[in-house]
């Protein structure tokens, strides 16, 4: 198994962009009973990637992304699991390739409805802060913590009353670097929390609209569905770069749906925190623990609210807590969201996430808000933007009131 992830490794580094996703075929994922959730672990492989877990308990039908060094072995476990094969996507390279094109056209101007790189997200937060640096009554700061291993600055916008010592609500975007519309959410939080007074005058905001921005530029510049920024600390080196970031915090760190393969698209890392943007949103909870009251990670795997845990299928102790809260998330993003814990709600445990490493350090309120649509067209992604800060919006309301 190792030499075939090695030899795909390699392929991508010589190849030319999304190349290497040349034959891969994505299946659609359907199970119809508890018992195939339960063995959903029979799917599972360093060379399978699940842009979309399945949910038997909701009806979420799952997409997984299969090499074809993989295919008759994928295709023999969906038989043994008793799940129809359906194929969703015939040709990845070819479904990229074709949807480049609405992304390469997409309008550049910042007002949420598109895609930006790196660069022009950090001009764009610079200009806020300047527009904002003689105000008496709005602190807006552009805060840079430590450098990506490529040597980009990790970033966040801290905004709120600067007369005020204020409860803290930290938002994560972009630690999935193929999760696009995470970002313009960020972004678009920002926009709507200096817009209205009661949440500057209630709340320290913290606003991370990229954590992995390596990663991020290379789903830009060369594969669109890298899940990893890209680091070569591990014994692979430049042969498999990268750690999947929302698998190298320190809880339950390596044990579910990661991988010890520096290789896999899920590897865990050396070691628990061994990477800059992990250690970036560590250094955050330390600086603010005494403070942080809500912590929203922004993600794009299928409609969910939840709440810890991810790790165990058990909720933590602030379950009726969180499911209220959630209820009302759920309401005011229009009814369309699922909400129930991590583990249950994307039918699967995780290890080494960010909002169980913040809840086991004792945030009391930690939730993943996950888009519903996998594929954001550009047409769409105000709206979708606008939906995700309603939910954030109301989590806020409930501490005000």
């Amino acid at each position: 198994m190792l030499y075939i992830i090695l030899v795909l490794c390699i392929v991508l580094c010589v190849s030319g962009k999304h190349e290497e996703y040349k034959g891969y075929q994505v299946y659609n994922i359907h199970l119809k009973t508890a018992e195939q959730q339960k063995n959903l672990h029979l799917l599972k492989s360093d060379g399978i990637d699940f842009w979309k877990k399945p949910s038997q308990k909701y009806g979420v039908v799952g997409k997984a992304m299969v090499p074809s060094s993989h295919r008759t072995w994928f295709e023999d476990k969906l038989k043994e699991l008793g799940v129809e094969k359906q194929i969703a996507i015939n040709d990845v390279f070819e479904y990229l390739s074709e949807t480049e094109e609405e992304f390469r056209n997409a309008n550049t101007s910042f007002d949420f409805d598109g895609y930006y790189r790196y660069d022009k997200i950090i001009d764009y937060m610079k200009a806020i802060e300047r527009s904002y640096e003689n105000s008496t009554d709005i602190d807006v700061k552009l805060v840079e913590n430590g450098t990506t291993d490529e040597g980009r600055p990790l970033v966040y916008f801290k905004i709120g009353n600067p007369t005020r010592n204020n409860p803290v609500v930290i938002i994560e975007a972009g630690i999935n670097p193929r999760e696009w519309i995470t970002v313009p959410a960020a972004l678009n939080v920002v926009d709507k929390v200096i817009q209205q007074r009661r949440f500057l005058d209630g709340f320290d905001w913290i606003i991370i609209p990229v954590v992995n921005p390596d990663g991020y530029e290379y789903t830009h510049t060369n594969l669109r569905l890298w899940a990893k920024n890209r680091s070569v600390r591990s014994n692979l080196g430049t042969i498999c770069p990268g750690v999947n970031i929302n698998r190298n915090f320190d809880i339950d760190w390596q044990i579910s749906d990661s991988s010890t393969s520096p290789c896999s698209h899920l590897y865990a890392g050396t070691e628990a925190f061994s990477e800059p943007e992990t250690r970036f949103i560590r250094s955050l909870h330390m600086e603010y623990s005494g403070r942080l009251q809500l912590y929203i990670s922004l993600q794009n795997t299928g409609g969910f609210i939840a709440y810890p845990w991810q790790y165990e299928r058990a909720a933590s102790g602030m379950f009726r807590q969180h499911y209220l809260l959630g209820t009302k998330m759920v309401d005011a993003m229009g009814g369309d969201y699922n909400l129930d814990i991590g583990s249950l709600a994307f039918g699967d445990r995780a290890s080494g996430t960010s909002t169980d490493y913040l809840t086991l350090n004792g945030v009391l309120y930690a939730f993943n808000i996950d888009v519903q649509d996998q594929d954001v067209h550009v047409d769409d992604v105000k709206t979708v933007v606008d939906k995700v800060w309603r939910g954030i919006a109301v989590a806020a309301e409930s501490f005000l009131e």
